[in-house]
């Protein structure tokens, strides 16, 4: 082997030497770390997973007990009370005549709160009516303006109006016990939905008044012919009277519902029961059922629905039934 043969040789083995070493510095030492840092990199992701849960969860947190704070009391009747004062209370600061505030419901839900139902009946101008419902809903409170039923057959000026609304508020029940409707130093808080907004906001309402007279109302509705062959639907029972009588609430007592009927002409009530019978304003028929916001009635031989916030006179015809020969009882008038 000449001198050339042997550098080529020498450099050759070096080349596989150095090959062979890195092979081994990769296997002995780099891949352990390379390893490790995989480890951490998984590790991290897993970190940032949990720290994205732990934000849900405090934002959670922090989202319940700010409906713990806006929560009625947890007592459901005391959360009542109280609550109904209050509405009288603003009610009367709104100028409303002839006020009666009912207490219309308790739902207890999954044994997590409670919806109170309660209906304010009054009589009132359109503006009052705006501030009334102004000052409620701008209040720090879990609750829903569900229904407002106004009427006046009169329409100069500013007509007075048979005004009623129907809300419903949540009492959460393991919010803070307390004696008074608002926590303490939350009496003078202003809900989300109305931060930032002013009364002047609901002028809206009173400027375009439906009640005043040019104003010409919605288009009359399409008239539909029935066909021949059809008969004709029978006249809805009652009388003038029945178009004063309100279901103005339905309350549940374990699994036993009870419907309340307001007559604003006599200011009376009359409390209904299932399978109980009734004569409300001339009107003589039998409970067939009592649901959240409804009741159905059997009158002669026919079933009628009413819905909560609805007069007799707009009960719908539902089906028609076999009469029963049992002889119903009068529910008891308040």
């Amino acid at each position: 082997m000449n001198r050339r043969e042997k550098i080529l040789a020498i450099v050759l083995l070096s080349a596989v030497g150095l090959w062979g070493a890195r092979s081994l510095i990769s296997d002995v030492l780099l891949a352990p770390i390379n390893n490790r840092k995989a480890e951490i990199t998984s590790l991290q992701s897993q970190i940032d997973k949990q720290n994205d849960q732990v934000n849900t969860i405090l934002a959670a947190t922090r989202k319940l007990a700010n409906l713990k704070q806006q929560s009625l009391p947890p007592d459901h009747y005391e959360a009542a009370a109280l609550y109904k004062n209050w509405l009288l209370e603003q009610a009367e600061q709104a100028e409303f005549k002839n006020i009666h505030v009912t207490r219309t419901r308790i739902v207890p839900t999954k044994e997590t709160y409670a919806i109170i139902g309660m209906t304010v009946a009054a009589q009132g101008t359109l503006k009052q009516v705006a501030d009334y419902l102004f000052a409620i809903q701008r209040a720090d409170l879990l609750q829903k303006v569900r229904k407002v039923d106004l009427q006046s057959d009169k329409h100069e000026g500013e007509p007075a109006l048979e005004v009623m609304i129907v809300i419903d508020a949540l009492a959460i029940n393991d919010a803070t016990p307390r004696e008074t409707l608002f926590e303490e130093g939350r009496a003078e808080a202003v809900s989300e939905l109305m931060d930032g907004k002013t009364r002047e906001q609901y002028a809206l309402i009173t400027d375009r008044n439906p009640f005043v007279r040019g104003y010409n109302g919605p288009p009359p509705p399409k008239v539909v012919e029935k066909p021949p062959e059809k008969d004709p639907e029978p006249e809805k029972p009652g009388i003038d009277a029945a178009e004063h009588v309100y279901l103005v609430g339905t309350v549940a007592k374990g699994d036993q519902w009870d419907a309340l009927l307001y007559d604003r002409t006599t200011n009376s009530r009359t409390s209904l029961l299932e399978g109980k019978g009734f004569e409300v304003a001339g009107i003589k028929g039998t409970v067939l059922k009592i649901g959240s916001d409804y009741l159905t009635l059997q009158i002669d031989d026919a079933v009628w629905r009413l819905e909560l916030g609805q007069n007799l006179r707009q009960i719908e015809k539902v089906e028609a039934v076999e009469a029963k020969p049992e002889t119903p009882t009068t529910a008891s008038v308040e």
